[in-house]
């Protein structure tokens, strides 16, 4: 009897890793794409504060050309770190199929 309970447990059990491994995998795929909207959407603010440097200077506004570089420095900041966290996503996406393809044979 305990032989039975201890195989239907760990048939439960490798179930369960199983589902969470898929999960992981969905939960990875969705943080990718956020990460890629968020990517696309430094890089359009980045454009727009470079032209609107550009024409600062061009103008020659210092004052504003100095604040529009302070908003672009910060985006390209956000930009680096959308960077970091879709490469991290993706070895996280990597290793959880990986993982799931170990556990499923």
């Amino acid at each position: 009897m305990k032989r039975i309970v201890a195989i239907v447990g760990a048939f439960v059990l490798g179930c369960a890793v199983s589902a969470s491994a898929g999960q992981d995998v969905r939960r990875d795929r969705r943080e990718i794409g956020q990460d890629k909207r968020e990517l696309k959407a430094d890089r359009k603010e980045i454009a727009a504060d470079k032209a609107e440097v550009k024409q600062d200077l061009k103008e020659g506004d210092k004052a504003e050309a100095k604040r529009d570089a302070k908003d672009l420095k910060k985006d390209v900041r956000d930009a680096k770190a959308d960077r970091k966290d879709l490469r991290h996503d993706r070895r996280d996406l990597r290793h959880d199929r990986r993982e799931r393809r170990r556990r499923n044979g």
